[in-house]
């Protein structure tokens, strides 16, 4: 199965089964070097996909960051996303879903 998710599920739990991939979907401007970054446990979630979708005009518009990740592991997991410069350790914004996986 395919979970969505947008910064309007943070915060919120999902019920998930393994193998099902969750794809979240949030507004980033990467010229202004801040990015997400997922703070996960890669023994319970993959990150399997990570990409830019922008406007092409104006230049430095900011768009969304499509960040997917797969199941992996039964138990409950934090699904759990930053918003920082790579550079920097301070975080300006969280993505944050509680996940209760059950078997596939």
């Amino acid at each position: 199965m395919r979970v969505n998710l947008t910064q309007d599920d943070s915060g919120q739990a999902r019920n998930v089964q393994i193998g099902d991939e969750i794809t979240v979907v949030l507004e980033e401007n990467p010229t202004t070097g801040f990015r997400w970054h997922a703070d996960i446990d890669p023994a319970r979630l993959a990150l399997t996909a990570d990409s830019y979708q922008g406007p092409e005009r104006p230049v430095g518009a900011s768009g969304t960051r499509h960040l997917t990740f797969t199941v992996l592991q039964p138990g409950p997991v934090r699904l759990h996303l930053v918003k920082r410069r790579s550079w920097e350790q301070a975080v300006v914004a969280e993505f944050d879903a509680a996940l209760d996986v059950v078997g596939g």
